[in-house]
């Protein structure tokens, strides 16, 4: 199961953070859950595209490997439904708090036959909170790492 997302993909959402990327903050962590409802209604209902859109103004890290990460996103979205259905859906699993300067927020994007985890997390930066980091993958049995 876990080959149906390329791994160019997985290594593109582990982006990493350069200082001089300038994203839009969002005010609080409700600010920060409402987006990622948003995000997770788009991917629920198969828009992968447009969830990885809503995410780019907010994201901590070069544009550019954003971008790549969106278009490899795109471009794998017809293999996935052929392995595991349509999106029918999204649950919210928790939300974790480190100190007061990180969230992570972890979702599952409900298809036909298998549920995709979604994990972002969040900075709190001087201005506001940010995307520092997100995933999708196969990884279901992380769900349960406790």
């Amino acid at each position: 199961m876990s080959a149906f997302i390329p791994r160019t993909l997985l290594a593109a959402l582990a982006l990493v953070v350069l200082p001089a990327a300038q994203a839009d903050t969002l005010k609080s962590e409700t600010e920060v859950r409402a987006l990622t409802d948003k995000v997770m209604a788009q991917a629920g209902a198969g828009r992968t595209d447009d969830a990885y859109g809503m995410l780019s103004p907010y994201a901590l890290v070069d544009i550019r490997a954003f971008e790549t990460a969106r278009t490899s996103a795109r471009s794998s979205r017809m293999a996935i439904e052929a392995l595991v259905g349509n999106s029918v859906g999204y649950e919210f699993i928790r939300s974790e708090k480190v100190g007061e300067s990180l969230i992570k927020l972890t979702y599952i994007e409900k298809t036909e036959r298998q549920a995709i985890p979604w994990m972002f997390i969040f900075y709190k930066a001087p201005t506001g909170w940010a995307v520092s980091t997100f995933s999708n993958g196969a990884n279901v049995d992380a769900l349960f790492d406790r």
